[in-house]
This record gives structure tokens, C-alpha cells and sequence, in this order.
């Protein structure tokens, strides 16, 4: 190979490196960037347009019925306490013997519609000041209905574990759709049991 030949063959592998390198740290660059946010959005749709739950929390009296804007009506009644033997609270780790609050959700559509409360999530808290409680579902009853016809009504079975001391209760209530889309506002029954 010639003199030219040679020195030609080392420039090009050189510039052929160069390249190289500076493509992998442009790529490296790029990939260790962190990601610009990007919305879903539809063609033509305006961000501001996108559904938002717009509900705000409720707050009532254990002694109160609630109703939202369609006419379901939600209500809590029939307050008890008893003492679960051998029941465990994973909340709490504790075993043996343990107190708890019953009560029952009661439902009603005083509307003209079919609605739907779909899935239901609750929590309970205890105490003063409130503490989160496990719910140890000891009633006939636990499952929510998932919709009610007009004029119909439902119920289910609800508890919390709680000492004989633990007199204020917490009880928030929230309906939701398959995709965990709020379907209402969450409801919080809060107050004094005896």
C-alpha cells in the first residue's frame, strides 16, 4: 500500500471513529434526558376539555342521609358492637378476642333512572383522634349492590374494629366505575357511637 494509500485508510478510520463516538454521545444524551410530559390527547381536542371528576368530599352526621345529585340516597343505621373470638386486625397485628362496630349502608333510588355505584371502596377510622381501622367484613351481607332501578333500594353489611372506648367513628364511602372513575363524590358519615 502507498504512502498516500495508507494515510488515507487512517484519516477515514479516524473520522469514521469521530463519528461514531459523537453519534453514541448524541444518542446518550438523548436517552438520559428526562422525558418531556405528553398528554394523551385527540386530535382537535382541547386540553381544557378533558372530563375532570369535579367532586368534592361530603361530609355528614352518622345520623344523616346523603343525597347525591341523580337521587341515590345513602344513609348509615343499626349501630352495634360485639366482640369477634379469636379475630385478627392486620392493621394492627393484634390477635384473640377483639372488639368491633357493625353497622349497615342503606341505598336508595328516589330517581326516575337506573344508576349504577359500580365498585365501592371504604375506609374507617376510630378514636379521638381518628386512627385507620381494619374492617374484619363479619356481616351476612358485605357486597354492595353494583346498580339500583327507580324506586328500588339496597344494603350491605358494614364493620370496623374498635374498643369499648373508641367512641367517635369515620366512615368514608366512594363509588366508582370498572376504570376506577368516580362515579360520585366520596361520603364521610362521621360522630359518636354509644
Amino acid at each position: 500500500m502507498t504512502r498516500v494509500g495508507w494515510s488515507t485508510t487512517v484519516v477515514t478510520a479516524v473520522v469514521a471513529l469521530v463519528i461514531g463516538f459523537g453519534a453514541g454521545w448524541f444518542g446518550h444524551d438523548l436517552a438520559s434526558a428526562p422525558p418531556s410530559p405528553v398528554l394523551a390527547q385527540e386530535p382537535g381536542e382541547d386540553a381544557s376539555e378533558r372530563p375532570t371528576s369535579g367532586f368534592e368530599a361530603v361530609s355528614v352526621g352518622l345520623d344523616q342521609t346523603h343525597e347525591f345529585a341523580d337521587g341515590l340516597t345513602i344513609g348509615l343505621s343499626g349501630f352495634e358492637r360485639g366482640v369477634e373470638e379469636g379475630g385478627v386486625d392486620p392493621t394492627t397485628g393484634e390477635e384473640g378476642d377483639l372488639s368491633y362496630l357493625s353497622w349497615r349502608v342503606e341505598l336508595a333510588n328516589e330517581g326516575d333512572q337506573t344508576v349504577q355505584t359500580g365498585s365501592v371502596t371504604r375506609s374507617c377510622s376510630v378514636g379521638d383522634p381518628p386512627r385507620e381501622s381494619g374492617t374484619p367484613a363479619l356481616g351476612a351481607g358485605v357486597n354492595p349492590p353494583e346498580s339500583l332501578g327507580p324506586g328500588r333500594s339496597g344494603s350491605w353489611d358494614e364493620d370496623c374494629w374498635a374498643e369499648e372506648d373508641d367512641t367517635h367513628l369515620q366512615y368514608t364511602v366512594e363509588f366508582h366505575d370498572q376504570d376506577f372513575v368516580p362515579l360520585y363524590p366520596p361520603v364521610t358519615f362521621t360522630g359518636t357511637v354509644d
